[in-house]
């Protein structure tokens, strides 16, 4: 079997099937990582700016001389803690939702599956396994993409002291 059929198999034994409960979309603790180019396409589905979608992934390196950096982006949320997609535990952008979203609960570390807390895993028959594997396998590929990119964006650049950027596939960007 290749990799795609043994991680359809893998999902399957999962025995998930989205009730549509949105507890992944809800709560403080829902970071939702996502690439420019992910944001991008929610920008066009949303009709809003890459600003108002996403902010910087709120784990900061900071050095003595005062320079503080991130790497990526992460969702936006509501003043309630949710997703801002999320209304009536409905994604509004749900045709455009960035990779995470899409492959909930599981990722992969490596080659290994990782399935997160959720309702309703092992309750039914999964009928979207080999659909949720081949998502799978896109999201490891974009986000082994961006990890490199944005390595290289870190060697090439130079950071003045005391600033405070967001280093990603495009570049190094100033924050406020």
């Amino acid at each position: 079997m290749n990799e795609k059929e043994v991680l359809t198999e893998k999902i399957r034994a999962a025995k998930f099937s989205c009730r549509l409960c949105g507890a992944c979309c809800s709560g403080a603790d829902n970071e939702v990582m996502v690439t420019p180019d992910e944001v991008d396409v929610l920008c066009k589905a949303s009709g809003l700016s890459f600003s108002e979608i996403a902010e910087p992934y709120p784990e900061w390196m900071e050095y003595p001389d005062g320079t503080k950096i991130t790497f990526g982006w992460v969702l936006r949320r509501g003043m309630d803690g949710n997703c801002m997609f999320l209304k009536e535990n409905r994604c509004t952008v749900y045709a455009s939702r960035p990779h995470i979203c899409r492959t909930y609960p599981f990722m992969l570390d490596g080659e290994e599956l990782i399935i997160s807390e959720c309702p309703a895993v092992g309750c039914s028959e999964c009928l979207d396994a080999e659909e949720t594997a081949y998502a799978l396998l896109c999201r490891r590929d974009a986000e082994d993409a961006e990890f490199a990119e944005s390595g290289k964006q870190y060697q090439k650049h130079s950071i003045a002291s005391g600033s405070t950027v967001i280093i990603d596939s495009r570049g190094v960007h100033l924050w406020k």
